[in-house]
């Protein structure tokens, strides 16, 4: 665990603390597996904590220390609350933290954070938790103030407001005096009536100064650095200044959130999050700038939550919750510029597959950028099948008709026949099935593709949330689920080649090649075309293939410019399918003459983020 010294030992609960456990439970109504009390080895401040799969533990030395054995029930009350009220299950925790980050990510944090992520998830859910938990105290016993609010006064000395200095942290007054507006307590109750001021942030050193230690020829390097470390300082205290907003307006608007999004914690968190985020971020940045850890402890309780793996990845990304529009404005990201050119405002906030990854902890990060990419392809992708001529469909049987005789035999529909008329009377009552033409059929094949895809340098790199990778795996998706097989081929420079080495059905295999990049220079691989395709028989109806190339140049070295030995292969090889395609970004158009000689058509875009859009026409391509 985090923060411990000594290995963690654990025992089950005494009597007393059994008693308030159970009357904990109660008050919630529901049950679970008992909680557990550490012997030893506990992180310091830390008083209790919630963990997936469900079970809570406290600290009991730790409670007796910071003022809370009095009320041992409400402390349970709170952490038995995370599991009734929020996060509830592992996902919406995963869900809530994702949300913050696209938070801090919007509040202009420099990178994210997951002690941040976590902190500001903690600060909302206590929220959500202690202000249902203070309802059903009082309700049930109207005549004292409820043990939750007693608790909280007596740990507010040490509780998640002040930082490890003593002073109150800018976060933690805002969500101790959020709390108290909730629990209509009077001013000061749980936090000074007055909130901290502004950071005070060192300024950097002058450029001209203390420069003896530095070696001649390196001054003047030195010099630009610390005139431009001045120019970023400067920079992010203005725009700091410009997002903090009056903490005492703040606390209004976090508690108006509390109230409204009682039932939807995900959804809320965002708008939490937002309110928070640039006090959180202050703190951070005074603590660092006086040598300390840049973010505030996260308090006496905690939700613990384990590493999402891909499928869970894959669910928590699937929520739309997660990219819609932030309730406030904010800049685009380069995510969304990337995946959204029509909107192109960017209020999803978006977190890119990098981001992705550092919201949800140690996350593989291989897990993380599949999942992120299958979320991202997933608005587009529809099974796409190869169409073709329509079949003899045969016949469906029609309505009764009158059997005659002189008709066959074997025609008499001897039930219906028995049910019009017994006795029988040939000609008369006897019935038979006639027949018509069913509609023509549309016979559907499955696509086989051959996807090569440019992992140069120019082209954005998978972490950092790639449209051309999502555009790859538009084709992908859609092609598997409509029961076809891909291939899928990176390439860079020479020799820079990598990927599938047959056709595949299996989505992990084809992400993988796509995720591939190798950051080089651009050179087709036309020695691999030539290998794979040289003596293959001509495309015709039963042999159906297809080529797609996605590149963000002119793709001059596919014709043999720089290779004049393999000059002809492009042209050589193009009978072997059915359709090939060249994606392209090329304003010059010095490709389409090659192009056009060799029997290669060319979709132009005008940058890779309209490369998802294209996918959609070059679908039709591909269904003929």
């Amino acid at each position: 665990m985090k923060g411990s010294r000594r290995p963690e030992r654990f025992a089950p609960l005494d009597d007393a603390q059994r008693a308030a456990w159970e009357r904990a439970l109660a008050l919630w109504g529901v049950a679970m597996h008992d909680a557990r009390a550490l012997v030893e080895g506990g992180q310091r401040g830390r008083i209790a904590w919630f963990e997936f799969p469900p079970r809570v533990t406290i600290d009991p030395e730790q409670i007796a220390g910071l003022g809370g054995a009095d009320e041992l029930e409400s402390i349970f009350a709170h952490e038995v609350g995370h599991h009734v009220v929020s996060p509830s299950t592992a996902l919406d925790a995963h869900k809530i933290q994702h949300q913050m980050g696209r938070a801090l990510v919007a509040s202009g944090a420099p990178r994210v954070d997951r002690d941040q992520v976590a902190l500001l998830a903690n600060l909302w859910t206590d929220l959500l938790v202690n202000t249902r938990l203070e309802a059903l105290q009082s309700e049930a016993d109207p005549a004292r103030e409820a043990g939750i609010v007693r608790s909280m006064r007596a740990l507010t000395a040490s509780s998640r407001g002040h930082d490890a200095r003593g002073d109150v942290s800018r976060v933690g007054w805002l969500y101790m005096t959020t709390l108290a507006r909730l629990w209509r307590l009077e001013p000061g109750a749980l936090a000074p009536p007055t909130p901290p001021g502004p950071p005070q942030l060192p300024q950097a050193r002058p450029a001209e100064t203390d420069l003896e230690h530095v070696e001649e020829r390196f001054r003047e390097k030195e010099r630009a650095l610390r005139a431009a470390a001045q120019v970023r300082r400067e920079a992010e205290q203005e725009l700091r200044r410009a997002r903090r907003g009056d903490p005492r307006l703040d606390v209004v608007d976090a508690a108006d959130a509390v109230r409204t999004f009682a039932h939807d914690p995900i959804s809320g968190a965002v708008v939490f999050g937002l309110i928070a985020a640039p006090y959180l971020l202050d703190d951070a940045a005074e603590q660092d700038a006086q040598g300390g850890r840049g973010t505030p402890r996260g308090g006496p309780c905690d939700v613990s939550v384990g590493t999402p793996g891909e499928d869970e990845m894959g669910r928590i990304l699937a929520d739309r919750r997660l990219t819609e529009p932030l309730p406030q404005g904010s800049a685009p990201t380069d995510v969304d510029r990337a995946l959204d050119p029509q909107r192109g405002r960017g209020e999803g906030q978006r977190l890119g597959p990098a981001q992705t990854a550092a919201v949800h902890g140690a996350a593989p990060s291989d897990a993380a950028t599949v999942a992120w990419y299958r979320a991202a392809a997933g608005p587009w992708v529809l099974p796409w099948t190869q169409r073709r001529g329509p079949q003899d469909a045969g016949s469906v049987p029609g309505p009764l008709e009158l059997w005659d005789l002189g008709d066959e035999l074997a025609d008499i529909d001897w039930a219906a026949s028995f049910a019009r008329s017994t006795p029988v009377i040939p000609g008369v009552t006897t019935q038979r099935r006639s027949a018509l033409e069913d509609e023509p059929a549309r016979r559907d094949a499955a696509i086989t593709l051959d996807l090569f895809i440019d992992s140069s340098g120019s082209m954005i790199r998978p972490d950092q949330g790639s449209p051309a990778i999502v555009a790859g795996a538009i084709l992908c998706l859609s092609i598997l689920r409509g029961g076809g097989r891909v291939r899928v081929t990176s390439f860079s420079g020479p020799g820079q080649v990598a990927g599938d080495l047959e056709h595949t059905r299996r989505l992990d295999q084809a992400l993988a090649s796509l995720l591939h990049f190798f950051g080089g220079s651009t050179a087709f691989p036309l020695d691999l075309l030539e290998r794979r395709f040289g003596t293959c028989a001509p495309a015709d109806a039963e042999r159906v293939r297809h080529l797609v190339v996605l590149s963000d140049d002119g793709l001059m070295s596919m014709f043999g410019v720089g290779d004049a030995s393999r000059s002809h292969v492009a042209a050589a090889v193009r009978p072997a399918f059915t359709t090939a395609t060249l994606m392209l970004m090329d304003p010059f158009r010095r490709v389409a003459d090659h192009a056009a000689q060799a029997g290669y058509d060319v979709l132009y875009i005008d940058s890779m983020a309209d490369a998802p859009q294209a996918c959609a026409r070059l679908g039709e391509v591909l269904r003929g």
